[in-house]
């Protein structure tokens, strides 16, 4: 009993460890990154978007403030005009670990979504960009139908993977 109750845990923290993770690497690819900001770019500012895995209380809250994506609660409260939820841990695990691609799951009815669809429209084709862009070509090419091969794509994900560790 008491290793099911560690396990799970385990799982949880290592969940939104992949999450947190997304949220940093997606406000940093908006950033430098020419693909993934054209797909966000078109978002008013104050947009805030919360991404949760069902059954946890914690998620990520990206927002928009003078032009730049930014990880955690926005300074005024602004209700989620976009909330992603994946239905279960286990397709959240599969998803943010890239088993699973996330337009995969969006078109399999895997997450929850509550709100503007062509913002989620757009998130999707942001996570998607930035999975080709900082996955080696082997694990992206399963999950995407169309590999778009990104030129440079070595110093591109060079500057998204210094900026996640240098903040």
């Amino acid at each position: 009993m008491k290793l099911d109750a560690l396990y799970s845990q385990g799982h949880r923290l290592w969940n939104l460890s992949l999450l947190w993770v997304l949220g940093r690497t997606l406000c940093r690819a908006a950033r430098v990154d020419e693909a993934v900001r054209r797909e966000l770019s078109p978002l008013p500012d104050g947009l805030c978007i919360r991404l949760e895995i069902a059954g946890y209380r914690q998620g990520l809250v990206l927002h928009k403030r003078e032009g730049r994506w930014r990880c955690g609660a926005p300074s005024q409260v602004v209700p989620h005009p976009l909330r992603v939820c994946f239905k279960h841990p286990a397709i959240a695990f599969r998803a943010l670990s890239f088993r699973l691609g996330i337009n995969q799951a969006f078109c399999e009815n895997r997450l929850l979504v509550e709100g503007d669809l062509t913002v989620a429209m757009h998130l999707v084709r942001a996570i998607e960009q930035l999975q080709a862009l900082i996955l080696p070509a082997f694990i992206a090419e399963s999950l995407m139908r169309h590999y778009p091969s990104p030129t440079a794509k070595l110093a591109r994900a060079g500057r998204i993977y210094l900026g996640l560790l240098t903040g």
